[in-house]
């Protein structure tokens, strides 16, 4: 929906967040009137290049936390005039080829941003497209959403409710505003799974001030865990922005059983929860599981994202169309 387009990731509170974790970087400059950061980079590692991000979203060099649905324009029905005020802004400053990442593919914003840019004279090419998932939960409710899954995904997400509660007693709390225990327990699962934390050194400093920002500005915040016997085995953090919930983040504890995906287990109570809250959605964003594609099974609705790479480099431009870069 057109009021989700400016949500969390271009919220105040996210873009001064951005700021004050990442504004300082060593390898990056910002240029604020222009709401972009440039920085050098080297394509296929030797091809030297300066490229520019929007501030606020990740890169190469900072590797900050991803911010998706990039919106550049307020009036989504008519967003040329604001994108060709953005791009001539932009052109005032030095860089190669300018990343906008993570753009819904076929909207009016997409296609203006092309339309200006090569108005600009800039070489316009299409990189990493993926596809987001979210449950829409507008005319429907819980009971509804369970029977439109399939089989082994009810099983998963509700129907072994069952089986965990024979462990013990299921309790969901939400430790907000803990949030250093939160960090805690989400690190050590993630260190379990992954081999290192989920948010250490910038990107904690930055999920620290966003979440404080956000209760400021009046988002809900859910550091959800859910417990067994009083044990902490898996962890989501949710933030609902404009009736839309994000899920940045999940983690559990592999090892407690087998034949319960715990993962899905929250997610399911998280689910119903949030039908229950009225939002409009539950937005899980791109990006796949580390062993199966449980967003497509959990999902109802979905948009193809894609990031537009602008060149304003001749020699640039000549590599790309003959090398495809």
């Amino acid at each position: 929906p057109s009021h989700h387009r400016r949500g969390l990731f271009y919220s105040a509170a996210w873009q001064k967040a951005w700021h004050d974790a990442y504004g300082s970087h060593p390898a990056i400059k910002l240029h604020p009137e222009a709401g972009l950061y440039s920085y050098p980079q080297k394509l296929k590692g030797l091809l030297p290049v300066r490229s520019a991000t929007p501030i606020g979203a990740t890169s190469p060099v900072t590797r900050s936390i991803r911010s998706e649905y990039l919106s550049i324009a307020k009036n989504s029905e008519n967003p040329a005039p604001e994108i060709g005020r953005y791009l001539d802004q932009a052109l005032r400053h030095t860089w190669d080829q300018l990343t906008l990442p993570d753009i819904i593919k076929g909207t009016t914003e997409y296609i203006s941003i092309i339309e200006e840019a090569m108005a600009r004279g800039l070489y316009v090419t299409e990189r990493d497209t993926e596809i987001s998932y979210a449950i829409d939960f507008r005319g429907s409710n819980f009971n509804s959403y369970l029977k439109s899954l399939g089989s082994n995904t009810r099983l998963q997400l509700y129907n072994r409710r069952k089986r965990l509660a024979q462990k013990g007693d299921i309790k969901i709390e939400n430790l907000w505003p803990d949030q250093a225990r939160f960090y805690h327990l989400l690190n050590q699962f993630h260190f379990a799974r992954w081999g290192k934390p989920c948010y250490s050194g910038r990107t904690l400093q930055f999920m620290d001030n966003l979440l404080s920002g956000l209760d400021r500005e009046g988002h809900y915040i859910d550091l959800s865990v859910m417990f067994v016997k009083n044990s902490p085995i898996s962890v989501t953090l949710d933030i609902t922005s404009k009736g839309r919930c994000y899920n940045l983040q999940s983690g559990y504890l592999e090892a407690f059983a087998t034949g319960l995906s715990l993962g899905k287990l929250h997610f399911g109570y998280q689910i119903e929860k949030y039908f229950n809250l009225r939002a409009e959605h539950y937005d899980f964003m791109a990006g796949p599981g580390k062993n199966a594609h449980y967003k497509g099974a959990l999902s109802t609705s979905s948009a193809q994202v894609v990031s537009l790479r602008l060149l304003k480099s001749l020699p640039l431009k000549l590599l790309y169309r003959i090398r495809g870069l």
